[in-house]
């Protein structure tokens, strides 16, 4: 059953990834801030994520308890998120877009585990 969910999230999180880095790069080339860009691409994503991670993987209805709670749970994965990428890309010298995917990648295992065990639980 996890395993199951693991492999189902994977694809809304794939979905959710690739919004948040379309949209990323976008407002980069648009000229908008490094980090303004690195938040407000996740949000736009974390509502699709939310969405579609709700039905998809977990089976269940959207409601303001579980949004409110996955939301929290988001707000702590996005701050691992702008770190990562503000770390890698300011200090490291990644490229922001290499920064942002390992910034994705590594908030991405942290929301799996919150939603599995406290959203929709």
């Amino acid at each position: 059953m996890i395993f199951s969910k693991a492999i189902r999230y994977v694809f809304t999180g794939g979905l959710a990834a690739f919004v948040d880095l379309t949209t990323f790069h976008c407002m980069l080339v648009l000229g908008v801030p490094l980090s303004l860009s690195a938040t407000s691409s996740w949000l736009i994503a974390a509502a699709v994520n939310y969405s579609i991670t709700s039905r998809y993987v977990f089976n269940q209805a959207i409601s303001r308890k579980r949004a409110s709670l996955f939301l929290i749970g988001a707000l702590v994965g996005l701050s691992i998120n702008v770190c990562v990428t503000l770390i890698l890309a300011q200090q490291v010298g990644f490229s922001p877009l290499w920064a942002k995917f390992f910034g994705i990648g590594t908030a991405f295992t942290f929301n799996f585990l919150i939603n599995l065990l406290w959203v929709f639980r």
